[in-house]
């Protein structure tokens, strides 16, 4: 595993797992593990989570701080993206915007000596189609609210339910938010975690019990998916090493197009100003130059041979 333990490198895992939970929890469209290749982690993240039981210390030390970061992440998502959707729509979507394109020359970088390769194009154009057309049709009309006492019978359906959607957190292109608001569990799964965290409510521990009953349930199955998925994504690298890592290039490619239609096309409270305009650009450019900078520190670190996993220890 190409990760050295130090308080730098934990630091960096966590604000980037800020970012996965953020944004993937608060943009429907948009997935971890595509914001993942973004800020440059992902293949380090399926490598650690199939290897998990290898070189136990670092693969669990980088977890940690990742999970850690993401489950804040989540839980900011759930309090302020509302928010700040709702009083600066252009502003937050061009800051996103910028961090998305910023990730895009070392993307083109790493992946030029295969350019030529036909077979890594026609991967490319499958998955970019498939993810577009997967956003266009995907239901999003579904509603639901978890039961107030959740019997045995649904529990192991949230089981099942965590099972199948941890691919949301390897997968690229497989979105949390979409796959929630597709079975109705979205927005009850935001209040789920809003209530969790309204500490001397009058009622909290009327609603704590079967809330984390049905959260606790849902975990364990998403920790086992988490793992057996990372083995299908890391047999698909070692296998098909340029192939994967084109498309990758398709998940990020498609990124702002899907972007632009969750928070503005497809948002009916969407607003744009003068000065919203100009602090967004102004913050967008800056997120740019902060993801160039941050792959230019991981070329210089030789981290690009994390897309090169040899299972050495296999």
């Amino acid at each position: 595993m190409n990760y050295e333990i130090s308080m730098k490198n934990n630091i960096m895992t966590l604000l980037k797992g800020i970012l996965l939970g953020l944004i993937s929890m608060g943009i429907p469209g948009l997935s971890a593990s595509t914001i993942a290749i973004i800020v440059g982690i992902y293949f380090l993240m399926v490598e650690s989570i199939a290897n998990i039981f290898k070189e136990f210390k670092k693969n669990f030390i980088f977890l940690i701080f990742l999970l850690a970061g993401y489950l804040i992440g989540c839980i900011m998502a759930a309090f302020s993206v509302d928010i700040l959707f709702s009083n600066f729509p252009l502003a937050t979507t061009l800051v996103i915007l910028g961090m998305i394109l910023g990730s895009f020359p070392d993307l083109f970088i790493k992946s030029k000596q295969n350019m030529k390769k036909l077979s890594c194009w026609i991967v490319f154009v499958i998955v970019f189609i498939a993810i577009i057309l997967y956003n266009i049709f995907i239901s999003k009309t579904a509603t639901t609210e978890f039961p107030d006492d959740p019997n045995y019978g649904y529990l192991i359906k949230m089981t099942i339910i965590g099972l199948v959607t941890a691919s949301t957190f390897i997968i690229p292109g497989v979105d949390f938010a979409v796959v929630f608001l597709s079975l109705g569990l979205y927005y009850p799964f935001l209040n789920m975690i809003t209530e969790l965290l309204s500490f001397g409510s009058s009622n909290y521990l009327d609603m704590f019990i079967p809330n984390i009953k049905i959260l606790g349930f849902y975990l364990a199955g998403y920790l086992i998916g988490m793992f057996l998925f990372s083995k299908l994504i890391k047999f698909l690298t070692n296998k098909y090493n340029s192939q994967t890592q084109f498309a990758s290039v398709a998940f990020v490619v498609t990124a702002p197009i899907i972007v632009i239609k969750n928070c503005i096309l497809d948002n009916d409270s969407f607003r744009g100003s003068v000065p919203q305009s100009i602090v967004g650009t102004i913050l967008a450019i800056i997120a740019f130059g902060i993801m160039v900078y941050l792959a230019r520190i991981n070329r210089n670190n030789n981290q690009p041979k994390e897309i090169n996993i040899e299972d050495e220890q296999a």
